[in-house]
């Protein structure tokens, strides 16, 4: 069977091999949540066109958005995270990217985490700051960044980040939070990943400050942690928050799998309730990576952490992702672009795995 990106071909088994249980078809509870399953379905920017087929753009979700949402919650997925939702207009990535950057967005976020929840899922938002890579398109104004450095591949320099908008950036995270709890959803995951704003901070590539934000890890981690320290202490120490870490540049002098381990043990001590590993400047999907491309940093990060890791990258096949947690490299997996093409995944994920279906 292959692993690849594309289109995976499933493989029902006999009904005499059939058993009760296997990992990825196992309950997991932490942090007061409580999955059916081990399946996660990813931030996966989707822009959905709403009625009328075009994207309204204002950064509420649209009915398709909610649709698409709730059939894959209906079809077994243990928890959705909600796309990447912009905090703050200055920080928005790109047309129809939805955004919770005001109260009027909190009952159209309602709407849609109780479709999410009611289907069965745990209902997650991701939120996000572009910063240098934002679309000055849509936001009207000069990206920020934490130097006057563009980000690799770009040239679009960005406003290096004064303290005040340090402070600014914090206090936009922590009211996004706060509507997002309000919204409904069971927890927030914090986007550090993937070349945006507090990735930007993280990496050595982008960041050249040489103030309290800068030159160590620990500095250049110092952003990240005071966001998730500011959004815990408004949530509540008690509602998860979770971070989708940037593990890998794949550029010279860039971050690497052991930087990322270090700061998934700063994050748990502030209270993290989960690491979701991923690339950094090296995106959501590197170019000829082999299935699995996050799997060995995700494992390098479970030997360090005590709280749970999800792993996301090229995994398709269902017997490669029980093989993952079988192993012990990671707890939870997310299923990506299989998702978006087949929302029955998991219905076809334990025929292939030899569970009983529901």
């Amino acid at each position: 069977m292959s692993r690849g990106l594309e289109e995976p071909e499933f493989l029902i088994l006999p009904e005499k091999e059939l058993i009760d249980v296997v990992l990825l078809f196992t309950p997991i509870s932490f942090s007061g949540l409580h999955l059916k399953n081990r399946v996660v379905m990813p931030p996966m920017a989707t822009a959905i066109e709403g009625p009328g087929g075009s994207v309204a753009d204002d950064g509420r979700p649209s009915d398709g958005t909610i649709a698409h949402y709730t059939e894959r919650a209906l079809n077994g997925v243990g928890m959705i995270i909600v796309e990447h939702t912009y905090v703050a207009k200055t920080g928005k990535a790109h047309r129809g990217q939805l955004g919770i950057d005001n109260d009027d967005a909190v009952p159209r976020f309602a709407e849609l985490a109780n479709a999410i929840n009611s289907g069965g899922a745990v209902a997650v938002i991701q939120l996000n700051h572009a910063g240098a890579a934002a679309n000055t398109e849509v936001t009207g104004s000069m990206p920020l960044g934490p130097s006057a450095t563009p980000i690799p591949g770009r040239t679009q320099v960005p406003t290096a980040m004064t303290a005040d908008d340090i402070a600014q950036t914090i206090q936009h995270f922590v009211l996004a939070g706060l509507r997002a709890k309000k919204a409904g959803f069971r927890a927030i995951e914090i986007h550090a990943a993937h070349g945006y704003l507090l990735n930007q901070f993280l990496s050595p590539l982008t960041n050249k400050r040489t103030d309290e934000y800068g030159g160590s890890l620990s500095n250049r981690a110092r952003f990240l942690l005071e966001v998730v320290r500011a959004v815990k202490e408004s949530v509540g120490e008690e509602f998860p928050l979770f971070v989708r870490l940037g593990c890998v540049d794949g550029i010279e002098g860039g971050i690497v799998p052991e930087d990322a381990a270090l700061v998934a043990t700063m994050l748990q001590s502030e209270g993290v309730s989960l690491i979701d590993v991923s690339g950094a400047f090296a995106g959501s999907r590197p170019k000829e990576a082999p299935p699995g491309y996050y799997v060995p940093a995700a494992a390098l990060v479970k030997s360090r952490v005590d709280i749970p890791v999800l792993v996301t990258g090229g995994i398709t096949d269902p017997k490669f992702a029980e093989e993952v947690l079988q192993e012990g490299k990671a707890d939870l997996i997310g299923i990506g672009r299989a998702l978006l093409r087949d929302s029955k995944w998991v219905v076809k994920a334990k025929e292939v795995l030899g569970c009983k279906t529901d």
